[in-house]
């Protein structure tokens, strides 16, 4: 899945950071398809909470083509923008091999529900390549100006990173890190806003099990950092 940097934070970190190699078609089968229950301690997007600190349930579903294309959607519970509860993420992208490098050019629609958030479009790109040990990701995330969102942009650039550390008791442990910048409509009202997290994954009896540390630069309530513990179980 081409990740959606609005929605990520805590499930991008805290969750493994799983990027869209990952899994591949098998050889019976062009498609794969996959999907991820996951519980967070409390659902971030851009360093921000979402769920007003408290936990969340996250569920999401993909289908991929061996030659590149996915379609899917993403799910959770939520407390906020104008009283939702709930969201729904559908996305749709294309990946192009070169190498070493992977490239994605998507788009998603974000729906709300409980509330009177309106829905509204994102188009995403990433870059994905191996540094060395570690696989690093550069996204960017716009919106164009839509009702929804009060017919301003919102763009949000984020580098991520993850890398291997070893087995302890023959369990893998892997950490994470991610800056993101946002701007306009994605900055929560700051006109510009940063955020970062650094985390660790292990998996147990075939869940993954995470633990990440998100903050932001905002001067108010909702710029408090916080550990967010999550557990996510692909089916």
């Amino acid at each position: 899945m081409l990740e959606y940097i609005i929605l990520s934070g805590a499930a991008a970190v805290a969750a493994g950071m799983k990027q869209d190699g990952d899994a591949e078609p098998s050889p019976s089968s062009p498609f794969h398809v996959s999907g991820e229950l996951a519980l967070v301690s409390d659902y971030r997007r851009n360093g921000v909470t979402q769920s007003n600190g408290d936990p969340a349930v996250q569920g999401r579903f993909d289908i991929r083509h061996e030659y590149g294309w996915s379609i899917g959607a993403f799910a959770t519970s939520m407390q906020g923008r104008k009283g939702s509860n709930a969201q729904l993420v559908l996305f749709g992208a294309q990946r192009f091999e070169f190498g070493e490098t992977d490239i994605s050019l998507g788009a998603s629609t974000v729906f709300f529900f409980g509330g009177e958030a309106d829905p509204f479009a994102v188009a995403q790109a990433s870059v994905s390549h191996p540094v060395g040990p570690i696989d690093a990701t550069l996204s960017i995330n716009y919106a164009p100006p839509q009702e929804a969102l009060n017919d301003e942009y919102g763009l949000t650039i984020s580098l991520r990173a993850r890398t291997p550390l070893g087995s302890i008791n023959n369990r893998p442990w892997t950490a994470a890190a991610s800056i993101g910048w946002s701007e306009n409509e994605f900055a929560m009202g700051a006109g510009e806003k940063l955020d970062w997290s650094i985390g660790l994954t292990t998996e147990i009896a075939g869940a993954e099990f995470g633990l990440a540390y998100i903050d932001n630069d905002l001067d108010d309530d909702r710029g408090d950092a916080g550990l967010v513990f999550s557990i996510a179980y692909r089916i």
